[in-house]
């Protein structure tokens, strides 16, 4: 028996016509997890012949970026350039095994390249310490602050700010307490919800707060919570952290949305998310409207080197 679908006298709520439409997109999206120790036996010889010898920073990142492209397998260097492009359907690529050597000077020349290789055109905001990121002593009762020991809530990066941060690269050089960064891709994230839910709370609007990052004032934007791009397709804003200032770094005037972003927020309870490798050498990218980021509270009896014990660099 054939059963007719549509039909010109039925109709669908707009809501929930758009929900089925984004939430068919992001089934789609993925976060592939990449061996690459192959490259890394390479980075590992490289650095042990040349470490000693006399020769400019600039000279080692020209040659440690040839290197990588040279090395590089063609299927890898195409997945890392098309993360969050709308039609790759790879929204996140963990990299393990890139190198090996716990050593500053190493790790960011190889989280350059790779960030290089990726698109990213690396952003500094004038009040916040730039691409190293480290537990500080004085910060161990803060959450959802990269400097902190607390937990760090599911977010994607710099909302509040005037420009997207589409792109991001995390690399671990170091971390003694074995701490992964978790992922959720937007699947996950809105399989609480129902179609009209996701339709009407993607078409609305959001305030955006700064938190501890931003020293001595508060930036807020308010933003719509979807995402286009022509390039990436669509996305959504979310943030779930909550600042001990501001509270929730993410606001509604609507109380409907409000009350969505609650069921979101309770079902994170419930997923399981993606865990980087904490190892030295992994480096993660993701799309930052496609997957969000955070940790779980670092174990300070863990981190006996204190601010040296937890070393990523980031760019975005």
């Amino acid at each position: 028996m054939q059963v007719e679908l549509w039909n010109e006298n039925q109709s669908l709520n707009e809501f929930e016509i758009f929900g089925s439409i984004l939430r068919d997109q992001f089934s789609q999206e993925k976060v592939v997890r990449v061996d690459l120790s192959y490259l890394g036996r390479e980075i590992d010889r490289w650095w042990s012949d040349t470490s000693n010898q006399e020769r400019s920073s600039l000279s080692q990142r020209a040659e440690i970026f040839s290197l990588i492209t040279e090395t590089i397998k063609p299927e890898h260097l195409i997945m890392m350039k098309s993360i969050g492009l709308r039609n790759s359907l790879i929204c996140g690529v963990l990299f393990e095994s890139v190198f090996s050597e716990v050593d500053k000077s190493l790790g960011l020349l190889v989280h350059e390249s790779i960030s290089k290789l990726a698109g990213i055109i690396d952003i500094k905001y004038p009040y916040e310490e730039h691409k190293e990121l480290f537990p500080k002593e004085t910060g161990d009762d803060a959450s959802d602050w990269g400097k902190g020991y607390g937990i760090i809530r599911p977010h994607s990066d710099d909302l509040y700010e005037d420009r997207d941060i589409n792109i991001m690269s995390l690399t671990v050089l170091k971390d003694t307490s074995s701490t992964p960064t978790w992922f959720w891709t937007l699947q996950e994230i809105i399989s609480v919800l129902s179609d009209e839910e996701l339709g009407y709370f993607a078409l609305g609007q959001a305030s955006f707060y700064s938190g501890k990052n931003v020293d001595n004032k508060i930036i807020i934007h308010e933003k719509s919570i979807l995402r286009s791009d022509k390039m990436e397709g669509l996305g959504l804003r979310l943030d779930f952290r909550i600042d001990d200032s501001v509270g929730p770094r993410m606001q509604f005037k609507d109380a409907r949305l409000e009350n969505i972003f609650l069921k979101l927020r309770t079902g994170f309870k419930k997923l399981k998310p993606i865990a980087a490798n904490p190892s030295t050498g992994s480096i993660s990218i993701l799309a930052n409207f496609k997957v969000l980021h955070g940790r779980s509270s670092l174990n300070p009896i863990m981190l006996y080197e204190g601010e040296n014990s937890r070393i990523l660099f980031r760019s975005k």
